[in-house]
């Protein structure tokens, strides 16, 4: 060998062994540091929670976990597993690693779970009941003997029983002849909280040899404001202007029956009922019957709202499962009256949305209810085309235990204004994904809008419809002044009415209980033909948003913000709180075009079959953009004077078929340098979609 090549040989040699000690470091640093799951096993006692260990972890990264049976193992995002029932379940755990644009994922392992029965606490009750028609029941408190073992329950009525008490109902206050002198006292609490008429029913008897003069009187306080440009929240508000009224009548020698009628003025609190009568007398029976207003049978009103019975399958199963204790979730998707307008500021404690969702809770939920989860999705003046784009962000999204919600109320009927495809596609949606879906046409001075061709929807599918119009109809002859009692200044349902929608829907959970389970006539929607032209169009559709992360969406290419990269903070905000946050605007992520942004577009890549696009309508001052699909002008998004920072939904895309589009979204020309704002983008690839049905 010569020199040249005995130099190139050692050359050879030399970087071969850095290179063999550079992946040799390389691999076993990685190996060092890799996350690697620590908990195998966790073993766990029904309500008791525990939380998966991962060793090595990292800040930058994603971990996730998904319970394999929800029903004996639950675990949330940050790895708490809660034992629900006795068995065992398979936690698979993942590690999402993103390296630039990029998002690898890789398995952790498995935790196998083991749940045991709890043992018999020491205080086992049964919860007392109450009928609308008669005072609580007091049911006796049952516990373990001292050998431990379980209790035989006292036996119970088995007809089910509302365990809250609606708006108005009838209420014997005694129960059995009682003597009194000079005048007896009835303390009713908020019977009337929500005001109206009160019929006082009496049979009194007094033996003094003659007539006698009686009194029957009430007195309270009640909530003094003006309904024009102020919410209630009668929970905050000071009960302090006195309400009070009275009327004589004479009462002979002997029993005297007589009834005093009481209009109570709205909104009464601490209403208490006085019968005064000289010397000594013996009221035999006392009984308050209330009601909203003039010619009105509450009862009827509320047992006369369920329009159709349709199908109970899935709605019962949700009930036995509260009753159970496994977690279930309630949401409810509309406009305005769903997210609370009128009926009390930001707590919104007096929606009909969280009212019926608290005597949900109250009635069926096991122990303290903490099973029963709720999510509001109502905005004002949202369509269902509106709705279909936000459903993924402002339901799906907010899911805190499972994927999908075990009911979905869906109110659109009063906004809606076209064909009813994007009404039936949400329908189409949830049932897909194993929910419940409940219609309900919400309370509006001028009817419910589009009840009567939206029910033909609910027909087709079997579905439960909650109509307080229909109540209203049967059970409230004087629609004058059931509208003076019920709604707000400008036709909106106020707190009373709110609470007549939740009476309506608690009617429709008390007669599925009543019922026997029938067999789920859902089991695949997405083969079902449509009752309208289009209901397919925007099944599953998803939320892209500023903020998008769209490795979490396959369907989306690329999404570039281009000139609309500003914020926009001059927006309606909710009426309840989010996420935590009071007051939170509609869409805080939206993409907004600013006055100094250029012209540059927005761009995007996405295979879908539809595609919709929700913009601010704020008139003057604000321009018009265009949207082009594929380079060709497909609509204008124009701006009218009549806006009030409303969305505007156009519909860009309406196809069966899944294709890759090229979407750019451009200022008009001459319009460049004016602001316009894009609130949210809706669009769905129903192959995709069907896919995740089928996993």
């Amino acid at each position: 060998m010569n020199k040249k090549m005995f130099k190139k040989a050692v050359c050879l040699v030399m970087t071969g062994a850095m290179i063999a000690g550079s992946l040799y470091v390389g691999v076993g640093t990685s190996a060092a540091k890799a996350a690697k799951l620590k908990s195998k096993k966790l073993n766990v006692t029904v309500g008791q929670k525990k939380t998966i260990k991962i060793k090595n972890k990292k800040k930058k990264n994603t971990y996730t976990f998904k319970s394999n049976k929800k029903a004996v193992a639950k675990v949330n995002k940050k790895g708490k597993v809660t034992g629900v029932k006795k068995g065992t379940a398979k936690i698979t755990v993942k590690e999402k690693i993103k390296t630039g644009k990029k998002t690898v994922t890789r398995k952790l392992g498995v935790c196998k779970v083991s749940v045991k029965a709890a043992t018999i606490s020491a205080d086992v009750t049964v919860a007392p009941v109450i009928n609308v028609t008669q005072s609580p029941v007091s049911v006796p408190t049952q516990t373990p003997d001292a050998g431990g073992s379980t209790p035989t329950a006292a036996p119970v009525d088995a007809t089910p029983k509302p365990t809250v008490v609606p708006a108005y109902y009838e209420q014997s206050l005694i129960d059995s002849a009682s003597e009194y002198s000079n005048e007896a006292y009835f303390e009713l609490g908020n019977m009337m909280v929500y005001g109206g008429i009160c019929d006082v029913s009496l049979k009194i008897n007094q033996e003094s040899g003659s007539d006698k003069t009686v009194s029957v009187g009430y007195e309270g306080t009640y909530l003094s404001f003006n309904q024009n440009g102020a919410y209630i929240d009668k929970n905050s508000m000071n009960w302090d202007t006195p309400s009070s009224g009275a009327e004589e009548f004479t009462a002979s020698n002997g029993v005297t029956e007589h009834t005093v009628t009481f209009e109570v003025p709205k909104y009464s609190s601490d209403f208490n009922l006085y019968v005064s009568c000289e010397g000594t007398f013996t009221i035999e029976s006392i009984t308050v019957n209330t009601s909203p207003c003039k010619d009105a049978d509450y009862a009827t009103m509320v047992s006369s709202s369920l329009r159709d019975g349709g199908n109970n399958a899935r709605i019962k199963k949700t009930i036995e499962k509260a009753k159970a204790g496994e977690d279930v979730t309630l949401a409810y998707i509309g406009g305005s009256i769903t997210e609370g307008f009128a009926a009390s500021e930001t707590k919104n404690s007096d929606c009909y949305a969280e009212t019926s969702y608290r005597e949900f809770k109250e009635t069926y939920g096991a122990g303290d209810g903490s099973n029963v989860h709720f999510i509001n999705a109502g905005m004002s003046g949202t369509p269902s085309s509106l709705g279909i784009i936000r459903y993924q962000r402002d339901v799906l999204d907010q899911m805190e235990y499972g994927e999908y919600p075990d009911i979905l109320f869906i109110d659109f009927a009063v906004n809606d204004g076209d064909d009813g495809e994007t009404y039936e596609s949400i329908i189409r949606t949830a049932l897909a994904q194993g929910s419940a879906v409940v219609l309900v046409f919400v309370l509006y001075i001028s009817g419910s809008g589009r009840e009567a061709d939206y029910a033909t929807i609910g027909e087709h599918y079997d579905l439960m419809m909650v109509s307080p119009d229909s109540g209203q109809k049967a059970g409230a002859t004087d629609k004058t002044a059931f509208d003076d009692w019920f709604y707000w200044s400008d036709g909106h349902p106020d707190v009373g009415g709110h609470r007549y929608m939740a009476d309506c829907i608690m009617n429709m959970f008390y007669t599925v209980d009543a019922q026997d389970a029938v067999e789920d006539n859902i089991t695949d929607v997405l083969s079902m033909s449509t009752a309208k032209t289009r209901g397919n169009y925007y099944i599953g559709t998803k939320t892209l948003e500023s903020n998008t992360d769209i490795t979490n969406h396959p369907s989306v290419l690329e999404l570039n913000a281009g000139g609309f990269n500003g914020t926009d903070n001059s927006q309606p905000q909710l009426q309840y709180v989010k996420d935590g946050v009071e007051s939170m605007m509609w869409f805080p992520n939206a993409w907004a075009h600013t006055s100094s942004s250029g012209n540059e577009s927005l761009t995007a890549k996405i295979v879908c079959n539809s595609l919709l696009i929700a913009y601010k309508q704020a008139g003057s001052g604000f321009g018009s953009a265009e949207v082009y699909v594929d380079g060709k002008l497909a609509k204008t998004l124009s701006n009218t004077s009549g806006g009030w920072n409303n969305a505007v939904i156009e519909k860009i895309i309406m196809s069966e078929t899944v294709e890759e589009h090229d979407i750019e979204i451009k200022m008009a020309a001459g319009d460049e340098s004016k602001p316009f704002t894009i609130y949210a983008i809706g669009y769905s690839n129903q192959d995709e979609f069907i896919e995740s049905i089928n996993k």
